[in-house]
């Protein structure tokens, strides 16, 4: 086994219990025989989850799969990465909800919604910071962390939204970003 096999398993395995909370998550939303009441701002952000966590685990093949060494340092920052990422899925994930009991995820994202969108911002920052450890020189850091500047951006006036509109729109924002960011990282593993 490769230095980079054994990290891209160590990703791999955070990656899949990020998505199992997710698919489980949506699966249970499904399932709720109680009333769910939607939100469009919660769909959005767990789109985002969805597609940055697919998006993040094929820019990892893509970029490190050349690899032939790793330091204790590049693990550890990577395992860090990614727990913040898991912490991000797992946040935006409304706990199951008593039978019958009304789901309301207009009321979860109100309440719970700063906390989830500051680990998402956190993630942009840590990706940010993991993409000037590589880059050579300050040109190919900007072309490489792109994305994560504009979700600093976005997520930070998220952050700072109090208006309904603001906040909508940055979910938007951010849905839309991380899923143009997903396809091109998919789009970079047939190259």
């Amino acid at each position: 086994m490769t230095a980079f096999e054994f990290v891209f398993s160590l990703i791999s395995v955070i990656t899949s219990l990020a998505l199992t909370r997710l698919l489980n998550g949506c699966i249970e939303l499904y399932r709720h025989h109680g009333p769910v009441r939607w939100s469009w701002r919660h769909g959005c952000w767990t789109t985002s989850a969805f597609t940055l966590l697919i998006g993040n685990w094929a820019s990892f093949w893509s970029r490190f799969h050349n690899a032939t060494t790793w330091s204790a340092p590049d693990v550890l920052l990577q395992l860090t990465f990614l727990s913040v990422l898991y912490a991000y899925c797992d946040l935006v994930m409304p706990d199951k909800p008593n039978a019958h009991e009304t789901l309301d995820l207009q009321d979860f994202h109100e309440r719970f919604g700063r906390r989830y969108k500051f680990v998402q911002w956190l993630f942009a920052l840590l990706a940010m910071l993991m993409l000037a450890h590589v880059a050579k020189g300050f040109g190919p850091w900007l072309n490489s962390a792109r994305f994560a500047l504009i979700a600093t951006l976005v997520v930070g006036v998220a952050l700072r939204a109090r208006s309904v509109w603001l906040d909508t729109t940055t979910a938007i924002g951010q849905a839309v970003l991380t899923t143009v960011y997903m396809v091109v990282r998919l789009q970079a593993l047939s190259s």
